[in-house]
């Protein structure tokens, strides 16, 4: 661990970084994918889980996002593929759901500023969940890709009212 240490001592050279854990995505037909788990805040002030979708991104890659060929996709379809039973997928949503009101409550103890957000969570190979990144300002744009239309127009019916900018 010292040498370790003493290595991204040198690579930071003094400046700030952030190490993060590697984390071996579950993969769904090869592909691996993450999840997206969007709470808006209701027009009567209450954290709502509007969203959970799937970024799935190209075989033998390690991210999932657009820039990088990954493209959306529907929770259930890709954790059957991925050898979930219907009883874990059921599991993984309700533990998502739960993730994204937690994380809401906590961020609502900061700031009352936030009206959205959207968490990018991992389901590792040995079906652990991990928070990759809380967006303040999640793209869900894409959306409107996928075959089923009712997430997309969910998520906007919460975001009604709120200014947003692409």
């Amino acid at each position: 661990m010292d040498d370790l240490f003493r290595e991204l001592k040198k690579t930071a050279r003094g400046r700030s970084y952030l190490l993060q854990k590697g984390i071996y995505l579950k993969t769904s037909n090869g592909r691996p994918f993450d999840l997206r788990t969007m709470v808006q805040k209701s027009k009567r002030g209450k954290w709502v889980a509007t969203a959970i979708f799937v970024k799935l991104g190209l075989k033998n890659k390690v991210v999932t996002n657009y820039h990088q060929g990954g493209r959306l996709a529907l929770v259930k379809p890709t954790l059957l593929r991925a050898g979930c039973t219907a009883a874990e997928i059921e599991d993984y949503l309700r533990r998502l759901k739960t993730l994204g009101l937690k994380t809401a409550r906590c961020f609502e103890g900061k700031s009352r500023r936030f009206k959205e957000l959207g968490l990018d969570v991992a389901l590792d190979r040995k079906g652990r969940l991990w928070i990759l990144e809380v967006n303040t300002r999640p793209n869900f744009y894409g959306l409107k890709t996928l075959p089923d239309k009712s997430l997309y127009r969910t998520v906007i019916r919460y975001g009604a009212g709120y200014e947003r900018t692409k």
